[in-house]
């Protein structure tokens, strides 16, 4: 059985003061003339929440930054102009909003994401990494008000790695003690320990990365606000929290779920090309029945709001957490190694998830050699198959079992209503059903 590390209950909260929004990022970019301020609470008071800036950058009122508008729609466009996509080497002004007579997402059913109690768990599915307690320590010392943010770590190591919480209590100066069963406990403060939660497994009960992130689930409880998934071999930016929450604001729809392939670990503070330019994820291929790989991102550039985007990547995910109860990962998808992304992102769209590009660097990833990772865990091929097939199913593969009885051992992993399968393989330009694939790197919000 899995070894769990619980917390204590979350403390009561207390009324919060929203937070001033900082300028995402230092920017050549021209803005809106913004009066400075502080926090204010809804009552009209002064707020007492602070935010960590770089360097000398002003407070910000909350609000969202004026959308300058396109030479027209899917326009050709210059290196420096605003709200840019790259579309087979050619940029596009896009409109970041619907504009008027578009539909328009379902807005955010509250403001908690302005709030400095607002809560945020960070989810990591880890395989025998090294990095993973670097990554803790990043995620505390980085934010804004880390007493908010909590981690709900999955981790699957020899008898040789270290554990990620107990590596990471090391590293801030209070390690943690073993009991004679063989457990961890805190003796000497470690902060912020209360906060990480932790599913243990021995690297040999390890069945790939879907099946330990579908385990996440189990350590979110219903008091959580936000949930984050990242890899454990993650760096982030300074008040992290708080850019994050309002980037995810800025998108104006309670089904917002950022999430794109994280920038460099070595190129997170970087302004990349001089017009902050972002991975944008629009091109996928088929890899043989039931497996869409995501492919090399495209860029989307000098954003001034998040833009709506036709895939999800697994390195960063951040949404309400009603997505993580709602549209977990598949626990049955097991000794899958690639192109599980692809279902994750279909059975989210279809349960009426939005996926959107961030407009700033916000978390930073280690990749390749520069992980420090313990490779990619166990392979059974019987496991495989039984995946592959069931994605084959989920994603109505030609050839696949689309019967009556394959579908419904989907359960509750399978297709949501709110959307179709069809309508998803045309509007991402992925189609499983017909087996053709184009790149639509530009797209609009589909009710």
């Amino acid at each position: 059985h899995p070894h769990t590390h619980t917390p204590t209950p979350p403390h009561t909260r207390t009324r919060p003061s929203p937070l001033p929004r900082p300028d995402p990022s230092p920017s050549p970019l021209s803005r809106p003339s913004l009066r400075a301020c502080g926090g204010g609470g809804s009552d009209g008071r002064a707020g007492s929440a602070s935010v960590r800036m770089w360097g000398a950058l002003p407070l910000l009122p909350l609000l969202l930054l004026a959308t300058v508008a396109p030479r027209g729609a899917d326009a050709a466009a210059g290196w420096n102009d605003l709200n840019i996509v790259l579309v087979d080497g050619q940029w596009r002004q896009v409109a970041v909003a619907p504009g008027p007579g578009k539909p328009a997402p379902p807005r955010p059913r509250d403001d908690r994401w302005k709030f400095n109690d607002t809560s945020i768990i960070v989810l990591i599915a880890s395989y025998r990494e090294k990095r993973c307690p670097e990554t803790l320590v990043s995620m505390v010392k980085n934010a804004a008000h880390p007493d908010r943010v909590l981690a709900g770590v999955v981790q699957q190591n020899s008898k040789m790695d270290e554990d990620c919480i107990a590596g990471y209590c090391k590293r801030m100066g209070a390690p943690l003690r073993v009991d004679e069963s063989g457990g961890f406990y805190d003796a000497n403060g470690c902060p912020h320990y209360a906060n990480l939660r932790a599913i243990r497994l021995s690297d040999r009960e390890a069945k790939g990365p879907v099946y330990a992130r579908a385990l996440q689930a189990k350590l979110v409880t219903p008091e959580e606000d936000f949930c984050m998934q990242i890899d454990a071999h993650t760096t982030f930016i300074e008040g992290w929290d708080v850019r994050i929450l309002n980037e995810w604001g800025a998108t104006e729809n309670e089904y917002a779920v950022l999430s794109t392939y994280p920038t460099n670990a070595k190129d997170l503070h970087k302004n990349s090309n001089n017009h902050w330019e972002m991975p944008h994820l629009c091109h996928a291929s088929l890899n043989g029945k039931g497996k869409v790989v995501n492919g090399r991102a495209s860029a989307a550039a000098n954003l001034e709001r998040p833009l709506i985007a036709p895939l999800w990547a697994a390195g960063l995910s951040f949404s309400r957490c009603h997505a993580e109860r709602n549209v977990p990962n598949d626990i049955n998808l097991k000794s899958v190694f690639a192109g599980e992304e692809y279902g994750r992102g279909a059975r989210l769209w279809s349960h009426g998830y939005d996926f959107y590009t961030i407009s700033r660097p916000i978390i930073g990833t280690y990749y390749g050699s520069e992980k420090h990772g313990g490779g990619s865990g166990n392979f059974d091929a019987t496991e495989a198959q039984e995946s592959t097939e069931r994605l084959a199913t989920l994603l109505k593969w030609q050839g696949s079992d689309q019967s009556p009885e394959a579908v419904a051992r989907l359960g509750f992993y399978g297709i949501g209503a709110r959307r179709t399968m069809e309508q998803y393989a045309e509007w991402s330009g992925i189609n499983t059903i017909t087996g053709k694939v184009a790149k639509n790197c530009i797209v609009e919000y589909v009710p």
